[in-house]
Parts: structure tokens; C-alpha cells; sequence
């Protein structure tokens, strides 16, 4: 985007997996994807394409159930057998284990990204600006999502700095989203 930023014209939309309005995974406050590469994540922020950010907020929401999952390990058809292992080792609660004996569910994951981009209806998203913290310490990689309804003290003394406007999603309709999965998976392998 920096070295060619003439493509922004021909890419109609970014919804990335990433981020997080609330609290994070790799840090207390920022997301692993993103505090992993903070510049990358940032210049993709500011390229002038709209942008959708699918990240912790929820991410973690979207769970197939454990009777969903075992059909799936159980089925004759390999890539339905597949998508059923990969669920069955996503702890579908960030506080479990995969291994745990009562954990059979399934947390969707990246595959929920793309469920927004197919059904871009099932996320609920409000448009904020968001900015990534690059500086070193414990807040590097945070994607800073501002949801206050008016401006702070700092931009009243400071003066508002700019943002980009991002659509992030703070909601999702999980049925939709495992219906959408389950429907795919199951169409494609059998």
C-alpha cells in the first residue's frame, strides 16, 4: 500500500480479523494480529480504503456447538472431518483448554472474518475512529477505538487530531454466523 498506493482504487473494501475495542489477547490491551505487526496494521488503517475491523470484541463470540462439531468429526467426508478437528481444538472460551473433556464446542475463529465479508449483515458495526499505539511499552500494538459520544478535555486543549474512521464490529448474530459456516462446510464436502 505504501510502494503501490494507486491499487486503494480497486479495493472496494478490508475487513480484517484483528484489533480490539476492549480488552486484548497478547497484551492487556492489544490483540495478537495486530500488536504482532503494529505498522503493517496501521498503515493498512490509513490507506484510504474503508475498513471493517473483525476483532476480539467478537471474535470470541461466535461458538458451533459441541453436537455441530462432533457431526462434523464424525462425518464420512474428509473436509467436513477436518473442520470439525480444527473446532474441536479451538477452545470455544478463552479461559478453557481444548483438551478439557467437557469442552466440545468450538470457537469459530478466523473463519468468522469471513462469514462478515460474505454476510456482512450479521456484524453489527459502529463506525469510530481507531488508531494504533506504535510507541514502545505495554500499550504498543493496542488498536485504540474511541466510542466516546463527544470529544475529550485533550482535544478541547490540544485540538482533534486525525483519525480514521473505521466500522468496528461490536456485535454479531451467532446463529447466523455458525448456520452460514455449518451451511458451507457441509455444501462443499458432501
Amino acid at each position: 500500500l505504501r510502494t503501490h498506493p494507486e491499487v486503494t482504487r480497486n479495493i472496494e473494501r478490508i475487513v480484517f480479523m484483528g484489533g480490539a475495542a476492549g480488552a486484548g489477547n497478547a497484551t492487556p490491551v492489544a490483540e495478537f494480529n495486530v500488536w504482532h505487526d503494529p505498522e503493517a496494521a496501521a498503515i493498512t488503517l490509513t490507506a484510504g480504503v474503508p475498513i471493517t475491523m473483525y476483532g476480539l470484541d467478537v471474535f470470541t463470540r461466535v461458538v458451533v456447538p459441541g453436537d455441530d462439531v462432533r457431526r462434523l468429526r464424525a462425518s464420512d467426508e474428509p473436509g467436513a472431518r477436518l473442520a470439525g478437528d480444527l473446532l474441536a481444538h479451538r477452545p470455544a472460551h478463552p479461559d478453557s483448554r481444548p483438551d478439557d473433556p467437557g469442552e466440545d464446542s468450538g470457537g469459530l475463529g478466523d473463519a468468522g472474518a469471513l462469514c462478515a465479508v460474505a454476510d456482512p449483515e450479521g456484524l453489527t458495526t459502529h463506525r469510530l475512529p481507531v488508531e494504533v499505539s506504535l510507541a514502545p511499552g505495554p500499550a504498543r500494538g493496542q488498536t485504540i477505538v474511541d466510542r466516546r459520544p463527544r470529544i475529550g478535555e485533550s482535544e478541547l486543549h490540544e485540538g482533534t487530531r486525525e483519525q480514521t474512521l473505521v466500522d468496528v464490529g461490536l456485535d454479531v448474530d451467532v446463529e447466523r454466523y455458525v448456520k452460514l459456516y455449518l451451511t458451507t462446510v457441509e455444501h462443499f464436502t458432501g
